[in-house]
């Protein structure tokens, strides 16, 4: 009988432990995978020529859209919980990122610049960080006109809006740059 016991126990152990390491091979497996998969995403940000500079709150103009950043804020500031709260329309665009991560969110204004309907969309805004990684829109918010500008993918002639949009990012990342890839030159706004 004490052999048994003794085998049962080292049989209960020998399990423990067997199931210890598969659990931690698991998580260094999502931790890996985590990380390539954000590399994946998050390519090396490889500038196109020519370009037209800007800084924060400048305007500038190329080709079919004016566009300036008026705003950059990190979410977990309360100005950004609140503009978000006040703009989002979608209650299940969420403002807490996935772990190990911050959304940066931008006001930027977009105004058609030509006297014909131009195509705009959020997802030709590309965040740079100081990491050098580009890093893609997420989401965009804004007022009535803005979010019917954001889901038809058009600003018709005269037309303006100022739009929210959230980048996920890592927590050690900070935003380098705005990039507006659809305008030809391509704008880029400096933000440090």
């Amino acid at each position: 009988m004490r052999r048994r016991s003794k085998a049962v126990a080292a049989s209960a152990t020998l399990i423990a432990a067997t199931i210890a390491v598969i659990l931690l091979l698991a998580t260094l497996q999502t931790a890996l995978t985590s990380e390539a998969t954000r590399r994946e995403q998050n390519p090396s940000y490889i500038g196109g020529q020519p370009t037209v500079q800007a800084g924060l709150n400048k305007s500038v103009t190329a080709n079919n859209l004016t566009f300036r950043v008026t705003l950059v804020m990190n979410s977990n500031e309360p100005e950004a919980r609140h503009v978000w709260d006040t703009y989002r329309t979608n209650t299940y665009i969420p403002l807490n990122p996935i772990s190990g991560s911050t959304y940066v969110i931008i006001n930027a204004s977009v105004a058609n610049a030509l006297n014909r309907n131009v195509t705009f969309s959020y997802s030709d805004i590309v965040l740079v960080g100081n990491d050098g990684r580009s890093y893609y829109a997420n989401y965009a918010e804004g007022t009535a006109n803005c979010n019917a500008t954001i889901n038809s993918g058009e600003l018709k002639a005269g037309d303006s809006c100022a739009v929210y949009i959230a980048f996920s990012v890592p927590n050690d990342v900070a935003p380098g740059k705005i990039v507006y890839t659809a305008s030809k030159p391509a704008i880029v706004v400096n933000l440090a």
